[in-house]
């Protein structure tokens, strides 16, 4: 099974609502533009005659790590890229279990079901590689996307470079006063850690997207997906495609638009990341942990598999 980066234009096109697409898409239309300026709904930061649109401190940080200047320029300084935006942060984020709530719906199990007896094949070969259990890949492909329905259409590179920016002075600031019009005891300390964790996790995806773009011959400003900068059927980040995107259909090509080689890319994450069928319910929650951090989701996983496992027998 070949494993070589590179989206399948072929396979965008039978997704006619994704909007990543070849470096041949349509111009940008009235309409498009107006959304784009819409999407600063917070305050502008930074210097506002900065030829980076504001984003000096990421390309700083970004430069310190040797990204070259004509990669940065590419990015920050066009248009397409929106201004640097007041960004907002908890310091203790948390998911409510009921955002999954909905996945409980036999609706969403019989979807599971289809979809593996639609890939039967595809599941044996990968069982017997990877040795994780098709219902669970297949529960993380509807609860991320509902199996592609919903990839998101966020510019990526905007939405990660939001994410690694928070450390910067200016938003930090803005951050502390409004923290603390709700808690006093908030502090800058508090703030920093945080921030910091957020920029170690986000920071190295802007030069993957980059690497992504070239190696692919796509620009990155038609790469969308979420709002956490994810794309894809699995949802994602860069550096994620990167290292676990599998060319599962044999076609030369990595496309985490396309269902088999979806399938094959997460299959290889978990598997990575240490999942094993004679593993303990808590130790196949901490892999899944590592998918998406958060209780609430991995209880959905679960909960979706055993309503998929029990529609196949």
């Amino acid at each position: 099974m070949k494993r070589r980066l590179s989206f399948a234009v072929t396979a965008l096109l039978a997704f006619p609502f994704l909007t990543t697409t070849s470096a041949c898409a349509k111009p940008k239309t009235k309409k498009h533009a107006t959304k784009v300026a819409a999407q600063s709904q917070y305050p502008l930061l930074g210097n506002p005659k900065s030829k980076y649109r504001g984003w000096d401190y990421l390309v700083a940080r970004l430069k310190r790590d040797g990204v070259k200047e004509g990669d940065l320029a590419a990015i920050y300084q066009d248009p397409r890229m929106p201004r640097f935006t007041f960004i907002p942060f908890k310091l203790k984020p948390r998911e409510s279990s009921t955002i999954y709530s909905t996945f409980s719906k036999r609706d969403f199990h019989e979807l599971g079901a289809s979809f593996i007896q639609r890939h039967g094949q595809e599941f044996d070969q990968l069982e017997r590689k990877y040795k994780v259990p098709r219902e669970v890949i297949t529960s993380i492909l509807v609860i991320e996307t509902q199996l592609g329905r919903h990839t998101g259409d966020e510019l990526v590179v905007h939405r990660l470079s939001r994410l690694a920016s928070v450390l910067d002075p200016n938003n930090l600031k803005e951050n502390l006063r409004r923290h603390r019009l709700e808690d006093p005891s908030v502090t800058m300390e508090d703030l920093k850690a945080r921030g910091q964790y957020l920029e170690d996790t986000f920071l190295q995806e802007i030069p993957s997207i980059i690497e992504i773009s070239k190696r692919n011959r796509i620009n990155v400003f038609h790469i969308k997906g979420s709002t956490a900068g994810a794309f894809g059927i699995p949802q994602f980040l860069p550096s994620a495609f990167i290292k676990y995107g599998v060319d599962g259909d044999g076609d030369g090509q990595v496309s985490l638009f396309n269902e088999v080689d979806a399938l094959w890319s997460a299959g290889n994450y978990l598997s990575t990341c240490g999942y094993r069928p004679d593993l303990s319910y808590e130790e196949r929650r901490k892999v899944i942990w590592q998918y998406n951090k958060s209780d609430a989701y991995i209880d959905a996983v679960f909960q979706m598999s055993e309503g998929i496992r029990a529609l196949l027998t």
